[in-house]
């Protein structure tokens, strides 16, 4: 699965993964990112994200208040979850910055 990189100049984005919806998308208070019913707040600095990189697979894990809130094996290839990570990443970054 091809997808843009640039996923920080969009409004928003999701997927299927299984049975769930997973998603960002921007508001005006700011970004959220839902997992089905779920929403969170990704201006409030309760969450993290991991990626653990193995050789034919990566496993992303988003922790909210440090618990798991979705963790996804991914192929190499698969641009989404590594993107996503990238996101979520420099959404961390700019909230130590800020």
């Amino acid at each position: 699965m091809k997808v843009n990189r640039s996923l920080m100049t969009r409004t928003g984005f999701y997927t299927k993964v299984g049975t769930d919806m997973i998603g960002i998308y921007l508001s005006s208070e700011g970004p959220k990112m839902f997992i089905n019913r779920e929403t969170f707040d990704l201006q409030n600095p309760c969450w993290d994200v991991e990626m653990v990189m193995g050789k034919t697979n990566h496993l992303i894990s988003f922790y909210w208040c440090g618990e798991v809130k979705l963790s996804v094996r991914c192929e190499l290839e698969n641009e989404l979850f590594v993107s996503l990570y990238h996101y979520l990443g420099c959404r961390t970054n700019e909230q130590r910055l800020a």
